[in-house]
């Protein structure tokens, strides 16, 4: 087995970990969408007692705030498992750019750099150079 440049190997780590970060809110919302699990509880429901319209309401409201933070922890987790992502995916592409050994088109090799760009005799000159 060859052992791998150092930041390759980095780049697949965490591209790796940026994978599993995005897979753990699909997994969780997979479970919980299927009853499997439940909405972990942040915010205890209250009692509902005799027939108080406020204490309905606040108990139908309370579930939300039990959805809520769960929902920002699945936001907040996908986008740094895509940035995690974009970084080990930079790592990896910029290794393999080195390595190839080709140079860009954009690119100018040091002979091409030292060279003086041709230039074109200006029409004075081209004229006394026809006219002998």
């Amino acid at each position: 087995m060859k052992i791998q440049k150092p930041d390759r190997l980095t780049g697949q780590i965490v591209l790796a970990i940026g994978v599993v970060m995005i897979l753990i809110p699909v997994i969780w919302s997979i479970l919980i969408l299927a009853g499997t699990i439940s909405f972990p509880i942040y915010v205890a429901t209250p009692g509902v007692s005799g027939t108080n319209s406020t204490a309905g309401v606040l108990a139908d409201a309370f579930p939300l705030y039990n959805t809520v933070p769960t929902f920002l922890l699945f936001v907040v987790l996908v986008y740094a498992g895509s940035v995690f992502m974009g970084k080990g995916v930079g790592l990896i592409k910029e290794i393999n750019w080195t390595l190839s050994g080709t140079t860009r088109a954009t690119e100018k090799t040091e002979a091409e750099e030292n060279q003086e760009p041709e230039r074109k005799p200006s029409k004075r000159a081209r004229k006394e150079v026809t006219e002998e």
